[in-house]
């Protein structure tokens, strides 16, 4: 239950959330404690008055993360990762002979994106708005997936699921499709997927279609099937096509 600094603080470690993103190549982590007199510096306590900066070891009594964030930037064609987290935590230690009990509220940033690059553009494939000692709270929870060429995002809120479109490829963009567009939206019920799945036409827009299917057993694919409608000039439904519709995970 009690543990020694690095432990403690390591079980807590927090990110910023809601802060904005770390700058390039950028690493915090720190802890400012309501006791002005004391701070926490890479998960070691020190009182700011003692010039040696000797550690002090403390237990962790109680903590909360408030919110997590990871992703990765795009830059000059490559991927960098990032991640973020914030967190509050009740702490106790001893210091010249007196027991203390402070609240320290934390922050972890780190961003793999070189000084010398930008990020383009910025992907978040997980957010949570964190629980009370280790209890997740809501979230948002996101994993990536390829679709036949084009990068997906898979959305999942209890048994409801969505892919939606993170970067489509080319030939997508040409008939429409952009970041954030719905490819699928429905249930998972055990290890099938079922609902409603769209095709794209720069001409006709967006066309929905039913459509079901099954999780692979190993979770790294999804495989749906309809039958697709293909559209005359004027929009008009004139037949109907087989669609397989298949999703193969990237990762988080």
């Amino acid at each position: 239950m009690q543990s020694s600094t690095t432990a403690a603080a390591a079980a807590i470690a927090v990110l910023l959330a809601h802060a904005a993103p770390a700058s390039a190549g950028d690493y915090y982590n720190a802890c400012t404690t309501t006791d002005s007199r004391f701070e926490i510096q890479d998960d070691v306590l020190v009182a700011k008055s003692d010039p040696r900066q000797e550690p002090i070891d403390f237990q962790v009594l109680d903590k909360t993360t408030t919110s997590e964030r990871r992703g990765y930037c795009v830059s000059r064609g490559k991927r960098f990762n990032f991640e973020s987290r914030n967190a509050s935590m009740r702490i106790r230690f001893s210091y010249r002979g007196s027991t203390i009990e402070t609240m320290a509220n934390c922050e972890f940033a780190s961003s793999g994106l070189p000084a010398a690059y930008d990020c383009e553009r910025e992907v978040v494939t997980y957010t949570d708005s964190g629980g009370r000692d280790g209890v997740p709270g809501r979230s948002s929870s996101a994993t990536l997936w390829n679709h036949n060429g084009s990068i997906m995002r898979l959305e999942a809120d209890g048994n409801m699921r969505r892919f939606v479109y993170e970067e489509p490829r080319p030939g997508m963009v040409r008939q429409g499709a952009k970041p954030g567009d719905v490819v699928f939206e429905g249930r998972r019920n055990r290890m099938t997927y079922s609902g409603t799945a769209y095709i794209f036409s720069k001409r006709c827009g967006r066309v929905a279609y039913p459509v079901s299917g099954r999780v692979a057993a190993d979770q790294q694919a999804v495989v749906m099937r309809g039958r697709a409608p293909r559209l005359d000039r004027n929009c008009n439904v004139k037949s109907y096509r087989r669609d397989r519709l298949s999703f193969e995970l990237i990762g988080r």
